[in-house]
């Protein structure tokens, strides 16, 4: 900071951590920004450590990140890049350095005169690409990786090349040194992991002499927020999966002997101690062939689903498993614009964009590409290929989310009919047909029917993919949401809980699967009516959704919709019909006018009104969501009687005692016979019935139904649950109505 007093303002400025300097003189300043500048460049090195036999919810979240980035990694050096690519970068490059005569001259040079062989010359130049590429790296910049791809290639090859021609062998084992400073928390993080892996999310820049890496390890100390550490690792050299190679002949520079290192190389964390009579850190590597064995079996078999050929659709099928749907959608057309694309590859571009814009929320466009995919299909491929299954089951999602289950199931038993034809016992894609015609049925409240096909789905997935594969923490969460809507909560935080440590090991931290499985998660424990932690899983859920997802994609309408449900379950009427307004907002613009989901919110919305004694408004939401329901819904579903049961709440806080117990026994009907005869909606009901008969003066009628109603609480829901306080409450009433003071007290008491 310049300024004038520098006794003045060098006192405050000690409070705040960005203000590295106060100086009157501007050529010091000017100094110490040179000297930042290159402290920051020798330290933008990333790296993803992986604590020594993680498993399950200690796995650091970064590792999924990080398999991906490799598969990313992976994917380009064996691109064919286009020379338009390159153009774009140079483009990129000009706008950016726009003003700055060095760099744009480094920069027309580059675009002139540039070849493959020179990508390592030009990496140690100290100009726009270094630090361009090391920043793509760092952050994992997709769309600048992408662009710096075919330089990210050729680097590889040529380190690959100089490695293998090389007249000056490295020797079996070699020791090489890096110095450089680490954010204080990052390293705090690195002494935990002594023993396990640490990748390097860069090319590595290292020396081969001690004293030339202490001096950028040095160059760190005088910065509180930095430690400064030496990286001293031993190279066992027959062991490394990824290039390397001393660059001295090819460098810029050639004042070091400079061993670079290719992106992604792995290194085990042996020790990490403090020099002596320095304030340097030592951490002690060992290069290593090692990699976690589940893994890699998963990275494998990804990189098989994805298959042979690493073009645009590659890439953006990998984009797509790591969430990324709007780059995604980018790389899509711009394979479609290939006027040499095959039709088969054609086929796979339109699926894909349909894929995409289905995660997105928008159908009508889904179902656009998804057709066209299967036009080209029906006219290139034989009649059973796999190929055209598995558009029939992409058309079918699309219908499934628009709840046109009908259609749904037409285009899922095509699909399955052909995989069954077409594909070997067990094939995965198989498992994924019964996993969506299971949907249907859990949709349509046929929870038996559910579960078997969902048991099938889980029977060949568990057979024929690897153990920590998304599509079984898929499996394992639908079969969660069947035992949650059965009521039976202890199930469905179980199999919850299982496809959410599949789901943190698996995918990126920010991906929407993992945010519905937080939402199903609270879901849980709203029902048992632990409300704290249901609104913690749900703002966990909407966190990433927020990130990951499109404004009004319905998976936020639906967790503004759940929040809603809390704070109306702790009688936070304002906050529950806000968040409420928001859900229907995005619905209405997101889904058809009949979907099931908008009928949930307006029942919502009329539960606020209800307890908010505003019966007029309560009664027209109710209204709206049982005509909804009674279009999109089979006769018989468990939210008709969800919606009767809530009508006959209105009437009985209007005293219309009659209509009440008719809409309660429309309810109950549905219910006997749609759901388990524990379920806690059977509960609720016949707390209704007792609580109209208890106004009619009926109290022996009244105790009956409470005492069925607390019968099931006290077998499907946590002893201290709120509804069964209710229970014992309206149990107390009914006795002290009667006049037995004794009795009702008793219950009163047990409320507490």
């Amino acid at each position: 900071m310049f300024c004038f007093n520098k006794a003045k303002h060098e006192e405050w400025a000690k409070g705040y951590e960005k203000v590295c300097a106060v100086s009157t003189n501007i050529d010091d300043i000017c100094d110490q920004l040179t000297k930042d500048v290159a402290i920051n460049s020798n330290n933008l090195v990333s790296v993803t450590a992986m604590a020594p036999n993680a498993n399950g919810k200690e796995i650091n979240k970064q590792e999924a990140s990080f398999m991906y980035f490799q598969l990313l990694v992976e994917i380009l050096t064996q691109f064919n890049h286009k020379e338009s690519t390159k153009q774009e970068l140079i483009d990129l490059c000009r706008m950016d350095y726009g003003g700055n005569n060095t760099q744009l001259n480094a920069i027309d040079q580059f675009y002139k005169t540039y070849s493959k062989e020179q990508a390592i010359e030009w990496y140690t130049k100290d100009c726009f690409l270094y630090r361009m590429l090391n920043k793509a790296l760092r952050t994992q910049d997709i769309g600048m990786i992408f662009k710096l791809g075919f330089f990210i290639k050729d680097l590889h090859e040529e380190l690959h090349n100089l490695q293998t021609t090389s007249t000056t062998p490295l020797g079996r084992t070699i020791t090489v040194y890096r110095g450089l400073g680490i954010p204080n928390k990052e390293f705090e993080s690195l002494q935990k992991k002594v023993g396990g892996l640490l990748s390097m999310n860069s090319f590595l820049s290292t020396s081969t002499q001690e004293a030339v890496a202490m001096r950028y390890a040095r160059s760190s100390l005088d910065r509180s927020d930095i430690t400064s550490v030496l990286f001293e690792m031993m190279v066992d050299t027959d062991k490394c999966r990824q290039p390397f190679a001393n660059i001295k002949t090819v460098s810029t520079f050639d004042t070091e002997n400079e061993i670079l290192f290719s992106v992604g190389t792995v290194f085990r964390i042996i020790s990490i101690k403090k020099l002596r009579k320095e304030d340097v850190w030592n951490i002690h590597l060992e290069l290593t062939g090692d990699e976690d064995i589940e893994k890699s079996i998963l990275k494998n078999h990804i990189k098989r689903e994805l298959g042979e050929s690493n073009n645009l659709n590659t890439w953006g099928m990998l984009l797509i498993r790591m969430g990324e749907n709007k780059r995604a959608e980018q790389y899509f057309h711009m394979s479609l614009d290939d006027t040499s694309l095959d039709q088969s590859a054609q086929a796979l571009a339109n699926n894909n964009l349909g894929t995409v814009y289905g995660n997105q929320g928008d159908y009508e466009k889904a179902l656009k590409y998804y057709e066209k995919s299967l036009e080209i299909k029906l006219i290139s491929l034989p009649p059973n290929h796999p190929d055209i299954a598995r558009t029939y089951n992409n058309i079918g999602l699309v219908y499934g989310t628009q709840a046109d289950y009908e259609k749904a199931l037409k285009y899922y038993e095509k699909s399955l009919e052909i995989s069954l034809i077409s594909l070997p016992t067990n094939h995965p894609s198989t498992a994924t047909r019964y996993n969506n015609i299971a949907l249907v049925f859990d949709s349509q409240g046929d929870y038996d029917k559910a579960l078997k096909y969902y048991e099938k789905d889980l029977e060949i997935s568990l057979i024929s993919l690897p153990p920590n594969h998304q599509d079984i923490a898929r499996t394992y969460n639908n079969i969660g949401l069947v035992y949650g809507n059965q009521g039976d909560y202890e199930k469905a935080l179980k199999y919850y809980e299982k496809s959410l440590e599949i789901s943190l090991i698996s995918l990126p931290s920010k991906h929407p699967d993992i945010a519905r499985t937080y939402n199903n998660i609270g879901s849980v424990y709203d029902s048992q009516g632990d409300y704290e932690k249901a609104l913690k899983y749900y703002e966990k859920d909407l966190e990433i959704s927020l990130i990951s997802l499109p404004t009004n994609h319905p998976d936020i309408a639906r967790t503004y919709n759940n929040i809603g449900l809390v704070y109306g379950n702790q009688g936070d009427y304002e906050k529950a019909l806000k968040s409420y307004d928001k859900s229907l907002e995005i619905r209405l613009i997101g889904l058809p006018p009949y979907h099931p989901s908008t009928a949930t919110t307006f029942n919502n919305i009329g539960s606020v009104y209800d307890s908010q004694g505003d019966y007029e408004k309560a009664l027209k939401s109710y209204e709206k969501s049982l005509q909804i329901r009674f279009t999109a819904l089979p006769p018989n579903h468990p939210d008709i009687a969800r919606t009767y049961n809530n009508i006959g709440l209105v009437y009985g806080n209007q005293g219309d005692y009659e209509k009440a117990l008719r809409y309660y026994e429309k309810s109950l009907e549905i219910s006997l016979i749609l759901l388990a005869p524990n379920h806690p909606s059977i509960a609720s009901t016949y707390n209704n019935f007792g609580s109209v008969y208890d106004s009619q003066g009926d109290y022996e009628k009244a105790l009956k139904s409470y005492e069925k109603s607390l019968q099931i609480r006290f077998t499907a829901l946590p002893p201290n649950h709120p509804d069964i306080a209710r229970t014992y409450n309206n149990i107390g009433l009914v006795y002290g109505n009667q006049g037995d003071c004794e009795k009702a007290l008793k219950y009163y008491v047990k409320i507490f």
